[in-house]
């Protein structure tokens, strides 16, 4: 089942409470917030050296490295191929024999244990225990690329979300005399939830957790977190609230694909791979419009603005960090109703599947640089949210998310399948192919994109 975060205004509920009483359950909460990612550095630290300690005993060993080289060799016979697999079986198995003489135990074992012994903090064992899992999935999912090359190992930085988990002392619950709700945590600290204007309907979704609902739909708490940010010298306190929400279900198309075709003429074009329905999400002047005005506002700021060094430099930079979060809001927003239309369609036409193109290397050349051409794309599009929203929503209604090699999908006639680079403009795609019965129409070319995306196989992640 999805697992959905919600974002919730909190504060230390100080009635009955003393001065040095209320003191101390601040200062306790600092202290974890201070502190915290001084732990989550070194369990992700050990994580990252016990990994390569088993890529040196690899590599050091030379039965192991000229075996790797024999079997890379194609013209290997079945026979020989089994052999040497057979010889690489117990290199490996020795391999590992030495591996556990230097870590003793599993590297997640020795990885909470240095975190739990060195804990001059006094961190909660139960907080460190949640973290120790959240660190090792994020570890996991980074690891391969961490190996490649491709990717740094993680840093986490002062202030970061305290994760906890719900249990018969940690719980959320409804307070009668107050009429409020309220999450009771560790050392005695109660929090008092306040909702707003709550345009998320939050409070629907707490009252689901507790069993409260007028609907009865009942939904489980997971693990969550609690984030202090500081705000105009205030510190605002968050609960990071993870629900786990039961599938919503809805008869499918079996073999039914949505293509998802994402650009800045349309920022996102729908089509299936089987019917002609299609669709046409968010508009391309109107977005252009509202972010050219951030960015000029921002220039605008900037050239009154002086940002040079001294004691007031932080305040006179407030303006354009007030100005960046209210863009990055917009943005967000956007993303939300452009997702939304996406698994609305996908549920309109029964499509059992959503794909899109593996976006991780749009826009740049052989070298890793951004073209200049993709710029301005990228300077005005948030893709990889827009696609990480679309895969939740798509979980919460059981429809699967696949990426799809991007490689021609705008280049390529979707329906004789033959690549044409000059076949397409910014607007529209014609087909050349004149055994195509196609040849000569013209389509919308983000139309075609989508529809190529849609019936590809050329699958690269789920």
């Amino acid at each position: 089942m999805p697992v959905i975060t919600r974002k919730i205004e909190i504060d230390l509920d100080c009635i009955g409470l003393s001065d040095e009483e209320r003191k101390a359950k601040y200062k306790f909460i600092y202290n974890i917030n201070d502190n915290l990612y001084k732990v989550a550095n070194r369990i992700l630290n050990q994580l990252y050296l016990a990994d390569e300690i088993d890529e040196i005993l690899h590599v050091s060993n030379q039965e192991y490295v000229d075996l790797r080289k024999k079997l890379a060799n194609k013209k290997l016979d079945d026979a020989t191929k089994e052999v040497l697999q057979q010889q690489m079986q117990q290199v490996l198995e020795r391999i590992n024999e030495q591996r556990k003489e230097i870590l003793q135990r599993p590297k997640k074992s020795v990885a909470y244990s240095l975190a739990t012994i060195n804990n001059p903090e006094n961190i909660y064992g139960q907080i460190l225990t949640v973290l120790k899992e959240d660190i090792l999935s994020r570890y996991n999912s980074d690891a391969l690329e961490i190996k490649r090359g491709e990717k740094t190992i993680s840093n986490y930085k002062k202030g970061m979300p305290i994760p906890f988990a719900f249990n018969q002392s940690i719980m959320l619950y409804y307070d009668k005399e107050s009429k409020g709700y309220c999450l009771k945590w560790f050392n005695n600290i109660n929090f008092n939830l306040y909702f707003g204007r709550d345009k998320s309907n939050n409070e629907l979704m707490v009252k689901r957790c507790l069993g409260m609902s007028e609907d009865g739909v009942k939904y489980k708490a997971c693990s969550s977190s609690i984030q202090i940010k500081n705000k105009d010298n205030h510190r605002k306190f968050f609960l990071l609230l993870c629900i786990d929400v039961p599938q919503e279900r809805y008869e499918q198309i079996k073999g039914m694909v949505v293509g998802v075709d994402l650009g800045i003429n349309v920022p996102a074009y729908l089509a299936t791979n089987i019917t002609p329905e299609r669709k046409a999400v968010g508009n391309r002047e109107t977005f252009l419009n509202e972010r050219g005005a951030f960015q000029h506002r921002f220039k605008a700021l900037q050239r009154l603005q002086s940002t040079k060094g001294g004691r007031g430099r932080k305040h006179k930079l407030e303006p354009l960090e007030r100005l960046r979060e209210a863009e990055r809001n917009w943005v967000k927003t956007k993303n939300h109703l452009y997702s939304r239309d996406v698994v609305n369609f996908a549920i309109g036409v029964r499509a059992s599947t959503i794909q899109m193109e593996n976006l991780k290397s749009i826009g740049k050349n052989k070298e890793g640089e951004v073209t200049d051409t993709k710029k301005f794309l990228l300077r005005n599009w948030s893709y990889f949210e827009l696609q990480k929203m679309i895969e939740y929503k798509a979980s919460r209604v059981g429809i699967k998310v696949q990426y799809v090699n991007p490689a021609f999908t705008s280049q390529t006639c979707n329906v004789c399948g033959v690549v044409q680079p000059e076949a397409r403009d910014s607007i529209h795609f014609v087909c050349q192919n004149p055994e195509c019965p196609n040849c000569g129409k013209e389509v919308h070319a983000d139309y075609n994109g989508a529809r190529n995306i849609a019936q590809s196989k050329n699958i690269v992640s789920e």
